[in-house]
């Protein structure tokens, strides 16, 4: 997997240019998730796990995440190396962060919690007790467990329930960060932006409200951009990239094919369309 990201990386960067440096920082990024030891491990319990999904609840609860303290303190202090070495904005508040958790200001386990169950005020609190940004917090927390659960996913963790047809993961709830259409008839499959796991879903369905209205669904593309298009919901307001490997090319990184189409999301934001917040069911 580490090689097909690199490779798609450095082909990006030599198709478009103006990529470079946020291509080195995502060829950075995903060296540290390969490399670095493993620190979140999850038990699941699918004989309890498969009757709550099939209610619509993702395969994962908290209460299943393992997290190595050691290890996960060790990965965290080189992602903010990471971000500090490699940004060009709010190197500040980064260097506030890093003195922040070298002093041990961090419960870097119970975080990680609060941004698996979505809970927005231990973060928040925490983020003002060290005078940072709140949304700066959240965004290096959600990486790094991100990148725990990609490991899981991709020693073999998966949902074992099938027709999932909801908007979100089947496994760690989290939303679709891209979509790809692939086989003959175009067959839609999201990937999760959280875990990275891929599922199948309804092609003229909107991921994030559920809205079948043909009316009110649509998409668009960019000139000059072949095999990518936006999905959108003009009832909820949310959008979707799609990636097309028909004409793309099978097996892409659909992570990497979302960097490569930061362009779209300016574009869909400008349209006033947005990602997507819906929630997963409580309990």
């Amino acid at each position: 997997m580490l090689q097909k990201r690199l490779q798609r990386l450095k082909d990006l960067t030599a198709a478009k240019p103006a990529l470079t440096e946020i291509s080195s920082f995502y060829t950075a990024l995903y060296r540290l998730f390969a490399e670095a030891e493993p620190f979140l491990q999850v038990d699941v319990d699918f004989t309890a796990a498969t009757p709550r999904q099939e209610q619509g609840f993702p395969l994962l609860s908290v209460e299943m995440l393992q997290i190595d303290g050691s290890a996960a303190q060790q990965f965290f202090t080189a992602l903010l190396q990471l971000l500090h070495d490699h940004g060009q904005q709010g190197q500040a508040e980064l260097k506030t962060l890093q003195e922040a958790y070298a002093a041990g200001k961090l419960d870097l386990p119970a975080l990680f919690c609060a941004v698996f169950e979505r809970k927005r005020e231990p973060i928040s609190s925490c983020a003002t007790s060290i005078d940072i940004q709140a949304a700066l917090l959240e965004y290096t927390l959600a990486t790094a467990l991100g990148a725990g659960l990609q490991r899981c996913v991709e020693q073999g963790l998966k949902s074992e329930v099938k027709n999932w047809d909801h908007g979100y993961c089947p496994i760690c709830g989290g939303l679709p960060s891209i979509a790809e259409l692939s086989g003959e008839e175009g067959k839609k499959k999201l990937q999760c932006g959280q875990c990275g796991n891929r599922w199948g879903f309804h092609r003229l369905t909107c991921s994030h409200c559920g809205n079948t209205d043909h009316e009110s669904l649509g998409y668009f593309t960019a000139e000059g951009d072949p095999g990518y298009r936006v999905d959108i919901c003009r009832k909820c307001s949310g959008y979707l990239k799609v990636v097309d490997s028909r004409e793309k090319g099978a097996n892409l990184p659909l992570e990497i094919e979302d960097v490569a189409t930061l362009h779209l999301d300016l574009l869909a934001t400008q349209e006033g369309f947005s990602r997507g917040k819906k929630e997963t069911p409580e309990g």
